[in-house]
């Protein structure tokens, strides 16, 4: 294992000096982690994830401005956030170095509630809306070259996102082709 991803820990909804002030305290609060991820040489990712500490741009950028360690890394999760490709892609060139892992997921018509498949598909990329060409045209910017999750969440939690192995991995092979073919 060289990469762990998780969420932060501290108060939500903060924006602001507080939310600068409560990510500087969440890692010093990381320091015993970081000292033994740099140890076993793990890089521990913070993903944004709503009603969490790291839920906004701010919050990523002010973890990777402050990150004491380079064992601090990111986890983005366009899912979580505006879906303006504008915005993604400033925010993955503003994050550099510190992203760690990047997933392919957008929200679509979400994942907290049973939709038909069809709905909740439009979470893959090449489905919804979301252009994810300009966010690899900003990951190749960054020469990013880490970890990249091809991602949906289905209802219920912890059902495959289709019925078969084979159409799980048609559907995944789909987007990826589809994120392929923004790159050429």
């Amino acid at each position: 294992c060289n990469t762990i991803v998780t969420g932060g820990k501290g108060p939500r909804g903060l924006k602001g000096v507080e939310l600068k002030e409560a990510v500087k305290d969440f890692l010093k609060q990381m320091q015993p982690h970081i000292a033994v991820a740099l140890e076993t040489g793990v890089r521990i990712a913070f993903e944004n994830h709503a009603n969490n500490l790291v839920e906004s741009p701010d919050s990523l950028r002010w973890i990777a401005e402050m990150a004491p360690s380079e064992a601090i890394g990111i986890a983005l999760a366009p899912y979580h956030l505006p879906q303006d490709p504008k915005l993604l892609s400033k925010l993955i060139v503003d994050l550099g170095d510190s992203l760690e892992m990047f997933y392919a997921w957008q929200h679509g018509m979400g994942c907290m509630k049973k939709l038909p498949k069809e709905q909740e598909l439009l979470q893959m990329p090449g489905r919804g809306e979301l252009d994810f060409a300009p966010l690899l045209k900003a990951l190749g910017e960054i020469r990013y070259d880490r970890w990249t999750e091809i991602f949906m969440h289905p209802v219920p939690r912890g059902i495959p996102i289709l019925d078969t192995t084979a159409e799980v991995t048609a559907e995944i092979n789909r987007a990826r082709s589809h994120l392929d073919g923004l790159t050429k």
